[in-house]
């Protein structure tokens, strides 16, 4: 090899070295935050709260823990999929003859793995009067959708219940 070749060689091995040298190297991506339970302390707060408004039969309050776009799933109706529609459902619930004393159980709080989605699984007892006026204690579950807001709060997006009949 010519004395000029060996010379240039060297000198374009030299700066390949020194440009890969330059380059910096990329942090590593950190690992998403896992804020599951959380977000699961979060829900179960939003529902207890909400239970809480319920057996008030605090109407306002009631329906303030859905989203906007919430639909609701009451059982023997056809769905609520607007605010008004969502509040004729509550306030026929509330009017309803002998309604009251509801004691219910959170069974199961799943958040999704994404930190935007929960689903919460409850049972409930309801006392409240049969047709001819005699209380009676009907068992019942429900699965009910929560959505994190923009806002970072918890809101129902779907909910849904029915008789153990």
């Amino acid at each position: 090899m010519k004395r000029s070749s060996i010379f240039w060689f060297l000198c374009l091995a030299t700066v390949v070295t020194v440009l890969a040298s330059c380059q910096t190297a990329q942090p590593p991506t950190p690992a998403p935050v896992d804020t599951r339970p959380q977000d699961e302390t979060a829900v179960r707060a939003a529902a207890q709260d909400w239970g809480k408004a319920v057996e008030d039969k605090n109407l306002d309050q009631t329906l303030s823990y859905y989203a906007d776009d919430a639909w609701v799933y009451p059982q023997n109706a056809p769905i609520a999929k607007t605010a008004d529609q969502r509040r004729s459902v509550w306030a026929a619930f509330f009017a309803t003859p002998g309604a009251s004393d509801m004691e219910g159980n959170i069974e199961r709080i799943e958040v999704a793995r994404s930190g935007d989605l929960a689903v919460e699984y409850d049972t409930f007892a309801m006392t409240m009067n049969d047709k001819k006026g005699k209380p009676i204690t009907e068992t019942e579950k429900s699965l009910v959708t929560w959505k994190k807001q923009a806002d970072g709060k918890w809101k129902v997006i779907a909910d849904i219940w029915n008789t153990n009949k």
